[in-house]
């Protein structure tokens, strides 16, 4: 966190706790002797209640770590051992599958883990599919019948607790294997030629340890023993000598006196006016580690989009809110607390941020609030509980801006949270009845405020609301009439890359509409100077042979900034801005690079690659991978679906080889998924028509 940002939160830590000292003067605190061992004490303490002594920290470690080595780690067979073993024969079994029907082994780096070289003898069973199949088969059992045996390794002694099921046994080592055991086993139980050279070259990879430390459960072991040693080493009575006049403080009587002090404060014991300063500074502490770990959150967990110090004071700005009007209700009003519109702040933050930001924010939210309401337990357990199920509904419903359905989702679960809380502490039918007018009071608001916040700040923000996304889609807009008269290949181009974009995001659960929409402008740098584009111009090469390649990439390079500008112009939103910019990453502009290589010119490397940044969003990512697709795929002669698909898997390898996708929260699962869903589309464009033959003319 930038020092510029640490200030801002500072500040907001002392505004909210002068709110505090003004409004509600803490009314708890206890005495505190600072005395150590051997100081000859010059006052003499009685017990003033019965209280218990507390072990001190030192004495309490060693019980707690004597107990910690007494215990035996609990062993499992982790099925994850086996999981990647069979993983790995079926990786290579791809390949020779791929063998046996007429194919060849892969000899590229990427595959070299995989790669088999087939001996003499076992190379015509690799021509054999049935005998393929029957190693496979064989190569696998074996592998289960090893590991459901139990593998070991550098485990020195004779027995060990496993975990099974939810029970615990004590098992002997003998009854497994050894490592080594395990892979001459292996190897033993392999009869065929074929599956025997296999497992010879790949029992290292393929026989590995699966009996290791459960440690789920030794977490759970761990705790258990720490919380079967009493913190309690014995008890002082009432009026019983704590501490004597003029005698020497030994440490058992120190101990004795921090146990005093620790049960004035369980008891909360009243304070004088005097020390109320100290009250608020340690509130200022616990203020502060809430605004700086949220801080700290929203910059290290959210997008790079809002991560300035603006926007980082609106979010601390929230919480002062939240605590203006929890004084405001608790103190000047006198109303329940059930009042204050929690919510309205927590679901302003999901729907401007984002959803995991939201949670965070509002669980801090309610402990940040709880000093402005003495504490109380019940009002952050409601507000807290009902926000949380509120704006997961919102999230799995997809309503940030439907505020009648907030509402009623908001209303919904603050009348089940409440009712809920009743049944339990059976409450009479009036506290009900009340319970829900507040209810409906607070939700009510909530949903007002969040309202014209959210309104506010997306306009402030610059952000795509779904109005302006579905207004950016009409074709009368001036940046899309410029494209499709100018730049008609670029304008046809990004209506496929929507298409192709839109049904990927739909596929993996993105924002469908800001990906069309991104696609649609993230050419439109291109209308600058379309005459140098092969889609608009088929005699672009002449143009380009006139130039030098460095001459050439800089025009190309140039239309991600010049459709910046054109996009700052027409004020569009900035997550279609940063698909503009990020749609290239920072990849090589290779055909002019290649030219330059050829002619000897000297350059620098970052003259032939585009600017970047890396795609930050799925919706880029989606809009970068439909670029390439979708131009390549036009580029080459198409004749069936399988070219389609090599071409769609190249480029994904491509990026991810690149590292074009390594900043995009968006993972080779989805990246497959958007690869099926775009597969229609790009087969319905380019499929090859049915060639009829041409009718003869009438004799």
């Amino acid at each position: 966190m930038s020092s510029k940002r640490l200030l801002l939160t500072i500040i907001a830590a002392l505004c909210i706790v002068a709110l505090y000292h003004f409004f509600a003067v803490g009314k708890f605190s206890h005495p505190e002797y600072k005395v150590s061992v051997g100081q000859v004490a010059d006052f003499e303490l009685i017990a003033p209640f019965d209280f218990p002594i507390l072990k001190t920290e030192d004495q309490l470690q060693r019980e707690r770590n004597q107990a910690l080595a007494e215990m035996e780690k609990p062993y499992h067979l982790d099925p994850g051992v086996l999981f990647e073993a069979q993983s790995r024969i079926d990786a290579l079994f791809d390949e020779l599958f791929v063998a046996a029907q007429g194919g060849t082994v892969s000899d590229e780096p990427a595959s070299r883990t995989r790669t088999f070289r087939p001996n003499p003898e076992t190379e015509p069973l690799l021509r054999d599919l049935s005998q393929v199949e029957r190693s496979y088969t064989a190569l696998k059992e074996s592998l289960s019948n090893i590991y459901n045996i139990g593998v070991y390794d550098a485990i020195n002694r004779d027995s060990v607790m496993v975990v099974q099921g939810t029970q615990m046994r004590k098992l002997s080592l003998a009854g497994m294997l050894s490592l080594d055991q395990a892979r001459k086993q292996f190897l033993a139980a392999i009869s065929d030629p074929l599956s025997l050279q296999l497992a010879t070259e790949h029992v290292n990879n393929w026989v590995n340890p699966n009996l290791s430390v459960d440690e789920d459960k030794l977490k759970e072991l761990t705790q258990n023993t720490i919380n079967s040693i009493s913190i309690r080493s014995g008890e002082v009575l009432q009026n019983e000598v704590v501490i004597r006049s003029n005698t020497r403080i030994t440490e058992n009587e120190l101990n004795k006196l921090n146990s005093l002090v620790e049960a004035y404060k369980e008891r909360e014991i009243s304070k004088s006016p005097l020390e109320q300063l100290f009250l608020a500074l340690g509130l200022l502490m616990y203020v502060f580690a809430i605004l700086f770990v949220i801080n700290y959150y929203y910059s290290t967990h959210t997008s790079r989009v809002l991560h300035c110090e603006a926007s980082l004071l609106t979010i601390d700005l929230g919480y002062l809110l939240l605590v203006a009007l929890a004084i405001v209700n608790n103190f000047l009003l006198g109303f329940n607390n059930t009042l204050i519109p929690f919510a309205m702040i927590m679901i302003s933050a999901a729907t401007l941020i984002c959803f995991d930001f939201a949670v965070m924010y509002a669980v801090f939210g309610s402990f940040l609030m709880s000093p402005f309401i003495n504490w109380e337990i019940y009002t952050p357990v409601i507000l807290l509980s009902s926000t949380l199920v509120t704006v997961v509904l919102i999230k799995r419903q997809k309503a940030w801006h439907e505020y009648l359905r907030v509402w009623l989702y908001l209303f919904g679960s603050i009348v089940v949270m409440n009712l809920a809380l009743s049944l339990y502490k059976s409450d009479q039918i009036l506290t009900v009845i009340r319970n829900l007018g507040f209810a409906l009071v607070s939700t009510t608001l909530s949903v007002v405020g969040i309202a014209l916040i959210v309104t506010f700040f997306e306009k402030r923000w610059n952000r795509a609301t779904k109005q302006t996304l579905l207004e950016l889609l009409d074709f009368n807009h001036p940046l899309l009439k410029k494209l499709a008269t100018q730049a008609v290949g670029t304008y046809h181009h990004s209506l496929i890359v929507g298409n192709l974009s839109e049904r990927a995001a739909e596929a993996i659960g993105a924002n469908p509409l800001l990906a069309r929409v991104g696609s649609y402008y993230h050419d439109i740098g291109k209308s600058q100077n379309m005459e140098i584009y092969t889609e608009n111009n088929e005699d672009s090469s002449e143009i380009h042979s006139a130039m030098s390649p460095l001459q050439s990439a800089e025009l190309i390079r140039n239309h991600v900034e010049e459709g910046i500008a054109l996009a700052n112009k027409y004020h569009l939103p900035q997550p279609v801005m940063d698909i503009i910019r990020q749609h290239h990453g920072n990849s090589k502009i290779k055909y002019f690079l290649d030219a330059a290589q050829k002619a000897g010119l000297e350059f620098e490397p970052s003259q032939f690659e585009y600017p970047g940044p890396l795609p930050q969003s799925k919706e880029a990512a989606l809009v970068m991978l439909a670029d390439i697709v979708e131009s390549t795929t036009k580029a080459k002669e198409i004749s069936s679906e399988e070219d389609i698909i090599r071409i769609i898997d190249d480029t994904i390898e491509r990026l991810l080889r690149e590292g074009q996708l390594d900043e995009a929260p968006i993972t080779v699962r989805e990246l497959n998924q958007a690869k099926k869903a775009m597969l229609p589309v790009l087969e319905s464009i380019y499929r090859k028509r049915t060639d009829y033959p041409e009718e003869k003319p009438h004799e």
